[in-house]
């Protein structure tokens, strides 16, 4: 695993960073696949009460739903979306915690006032090797990582933290391996987000996306400034409450995996106003400039802490035949040409999956002031140039020196993770 971190307080326009981050590598953090790896950048509002509370509890939660949606599915391929409200199991190892107690509203004994069981134990599922099929546990990460960003907002809450926020965006990355040689054959990348945190991917064989969200829209975000562009249309989806998959174009360098949940987004607009609130100079109820945030909870009612969930998928491709059979020369883009996927990688989780590829996850402070597109490029220039294990580790700094020559006022946290 080969990643880059760096964070920023820019002092000249801040008095606090209000910033938090975590990387939990596979087999670290309690998820029910060992090879998982956890990434998540929160960026704070109002204080960082609520940034501290998401590092130390966000992933924590993602990794027990996940054992639960695992636990459901009960190796009939289907995953049911809404657990029970009578799951009174006892929490041995390997168990279903209460439901009450999971929420942090104490044990069902009747005592309620225990803080402590506010934020979930990580336990194992009962048969931690028995994975479910891709598809089946895309459809459980995705119901986790759901399930825990509101389970979590609720936490936060009963923890007494009211008046700071944050969005958030985060990322599981799982390599897949070949059953007969063990090789890496492909690398699915879980994301979730609120707010306007966001992750951008870059590799040229991102095959498909598929996406969860409740927006009634969804918009192409390759390009955040030209609202006009053709990249920028609204595709009307048949039922935004279902997961749905999206075309990739092949060879696009910079792919959003997540949604910017702006207070202006027409959306988001619809939605605020459908629930009895108003947006003021762009701000909702005149206060924040973000839709969706884990916290917030004094305008909960209307900034809500659902997330948009996507799963995207890169297939690896030899790098002798992607040089010859699938690489565009006029531009450089790499088209992919469906064959049989091999990987010519050793499935060593010391060095970089893929030669290029990586996943770029980072607040607000660096998208302000630097495009998708620009970001992807600045990095792949930079690397290039000083083509070293170094350049990989120290790029997420030289990325956010970039950001402050850009101008921009915020905190600003980069996670470059190598794929």
């Amino acid at each position: 695993m080969l990643v880059s971190i760096a964070e920023e307080m820019n002092p000249t326009r801040r008095n606090t960073q209000e910033d938090a981050h975590v990387v939990h590598g596979p087999g670290t953090w309690g998820a029910p696949n060992d090879h998982a790896t956890f990434i998540g950048v929160m960026d704070g509002h109002g204080g960082r009460h609520i940034a501290d509370y998401l590092e130390e509890h966000l992933a924590k939660n993602v990794a027990n739903e996940w054992v639960f949606a695992v636990e459901e599915d009960g190796g009939d391929g289907e995953l049911g979306c809404n657990r029970s409200n009578n799951t009174n199991d006892d929490d041995g190892s390997g168990q279903h915690l209460p439901k009450k107690q999971r929420l942090g509203l104490g044990n069902d004994d009747g005592n309620d006032n225990n803080k402590e069981n506010n934020a979930a134990t990580t336990h194992q599922p009962t048969n931690p090797t028995a994975l479910l099929e891709p598809e089946t546990e895309s459809k459980a990460i995705q119901t986790a990582l759901e399930r825990a960003f509101l389970i979590t907002d609720i936490q936060s809450r009963l923890d007494g933290i009211i008046t700071s926020g944050a969005t958030v965006a985060c990322c599981i990355v799982i390599p897949h391996f070949s059953p007969t040689s063990g090789n890496l054959t492909s690398i699915t990348i879980h994301a979730a987000n609120a707010g306007d945190a966001r992750a951008v991917l870059s590799s040229g064989t991102a095959l498909r996306r598929r996406c969860r969200d409740s927006l009634p829209t969804l918009t192409s975000q390759r390009s955040s400034s030209n609202s006009n562009s053709k990249s920028n249309k609204s595709k009307q989806l048949p039922n935004p409450e279902l997961p749905h998959e999206l075309p990739l174009h092949r060879g696009t360098n910079a792919i959003r995996i997540t949604h910017d949940h702006k207070s202006t987004d027409p959306a988001e607009i619809s939605r605020i106003q459908s629930s009895g609130g108003i947006l003021l100079r762009g701000r909702v109820l005149g206060v924040l400039a973000v839709a969706r945030s884990l916290g917030d909870h004094g305008l909960k009612e209307f900034v809500i802490a659902k997330p948009y969930l996507s799963s995207t998928k890169i297939r690896l491709i030899e790098r002798q035949q992607q040089r010859h059979d699938d690489v565009d020369h006029d531009d450089g883009n790499t088209v992919s040409n469906d064959k049989t996927m091999i990987s010519s990688l050793s499935s060593s989780h010391q060095a970089p999956y893929t030669e290029d590829d990586f996943l770029i996850v980072a607040c607000d402070g660096l998208w302000d002031v630097m495009e998708d597109q620009e970001v992807v490029d600045f990095i792949r220039k930079y690397v290039h140039e000083n083509d070293t294990n170094n350049s990989r580790e120290n790029v997420a700094s030289i990325v956010i020196e970039e950001a402050l020559k850009r101008g921009s006022t915020d905190n600003i946290t980069v996670i470059v993770y190598w794929l």
